[in-house]
């Protein structure tokens, strides 16, 4: 019997494993796909509406306005996965409806309506990625993953989109990067049909290790605010060299093929923090690592102000492992400290809310004149932006018991 008992636990232990191994391959999958769109969209959206005949401002609207329009439709639709407990339905539902509207964007002449038809598909995919993240970085917990390798993929899919993209479009006509687009965000649809079932991943999770608390107490009588606004403002001092980086570097004299390699070693050294996340994160703590991360901001940003020779541009790049990488793991592991799981969704839509839609929309749209007036000399801004967000994470870590719990550990 007791030989019958010790086979009955094997077994379960083995099934366990092979789920876990299952899940982070579906996950490492979706992530692979999900961001290609993204990574089309970013440099080549705008060649096309200006092959569409959209002038400058015009372009600088659509843009503003896909950005802006994720500060109400992430929130929205992360109630109503929070709402219907259904997570996985709305991912789905969002990104069968992007793939339709980014389609159609192929098929309209005309500003109103190209700007129209391209804000309502950024209002349906805004939700997608955070969203999914979410789900990763819970099912990581329940089951044991290493969520940074997962998401890896999410940074090499961007990167692929952007480069790939690139090649076909050195062969084809620049209205094309439309329809480009939207095969990509085709295969985002391909992305959420194979994230895993949530009710197989969290059926033998852990109890949820954020306090119990309303949706209300938690927005406002809470360190929450404190924490989202500090995360998205630490994201959004990345505006600059989102936005006009490139035309900084072209404007000192650097060829397209090495400002390629710029943002390649940038990316580069994000998937290698990514890869190595699950170590660091154990040995630091998230809110350390959220801390070290903006700190790399106020250094990288500082020293960006006066960059031009091309092996410090490159050396500078490898801190996108700290600006961004550090500091997004540590968000996405203090979300899960902070937040219980009932409103977990919420609290990640408020994050892409302001960290990739207001924020980042607002420190985009400043840098444009601070370049025009003072070069360069727009990354002191940046940097000062981290050191406000730097400032905010010492007073979170210290007045936030589970944080700080967690840190000590």
């Amino acid at each position: 019997m007791r030989g019958y008992s010790w086979k009955m636990v094997n077994i379960g232990f083995r099934a366990a494993a092979m789920t876990a191994r299952r899940f982070s391959l579906q996950f490492s999958l979706a992530y692979a796909l999900m961001m290609l769109g993204t990574g089309v969209q970013l440099p080549f959206l705008p060649l096309w509406l200006s092959a569409k005949g959209v002038d400058a401002p015009g372009i600088g609207f659509i843009i503003a306005g896909m950005m802006a329009v994720r500060v109400v439709s992430a929130p929205l639709f992360a109630w109503l996965a929070d709402h219907m407990q259904r997570r996985r339905l709305v991912i789905r539902t969002c990104a069968v409806l992007a793939f339709i509207t980014y389609s159609s964007l192929g098929l309209m002449d005309g500003f109103w309506p190209i700007a129209l038809t391209a804000v309502l598909a950024s209002f349906f995919f805004a939700p997608v990625f955070p969203l999914s993240e979410g789900f990763s970085v819970d099912a990581s917990a329940a089951l044991g993953l290493n969520y940074g390798r997962m998401r890896l993929w999410a940074s090499v899919s961007f990167l692929a989109g952007s480069l790939g993209s690139g090649v076909l479009l050195s062969h084809l006509d620049a209205l094309s990067a439309v329809w480009i687009l939207a095969g990509a965000m085709g295969l985002t649809v391909i992305s959420a049909l194979v994230l895993p079932d949530e009710a197989v991943a969290f059926q033998n999770s852990e109890p949820d290790p954020a306090p119990a608390v309303s949706a209300g107490r938690l927005l406002f009588l809470s360190s929450f605010p404190l924490f989202v606004i500090t995360a998205a403002l630490a994201q959004a001092s990345h505006g600059m060299m989102n936005s006009l980086g490139s035309v900084h570097w072209q404007s000192i004299g650097f060829s397209p093929a090495a400002i390629g390699l710029f943002w390649a070693i940038a990316v580069s050294t994000e998937v290698l923090l990514l890869v190595f996340s699950h170590d660091i994160v154990s040995r630091f703590g998230a809110g350390p690592l959220f801390l070290m991360g903006i700190g790399g901001g106020i250094l990288r940003w500082g020293l960006s102000a006066f960059a031009t020779d091309l092996s410090f541009i490159m050396a500078l790049q490898t801190l996108h492992a700290a600006s961004f990488a550090m500091t997004h793991l540590g968000t996405m592991y203090m979300i899960r400290l902070m937040v219980p799981g009932h409103v977990r969704n919420r609290a990640q839509g408020i994050y892409s809310a302001l960290s990739g839609g207001l924020f980042t929309a607002g420190a985009m749209w400043v840098s444009g004149p601070l370049f025009q007036h003072y070069g360069s000399h727009v990354y002191l801004f940046m940097a000062l932006i981290s050191a406000v967000a730097f400032a905010m994470a010492v007073t979170l870590l210290r007045v936030n018991p589970t944080v700080r719990a967690a840190a000590a550990a």
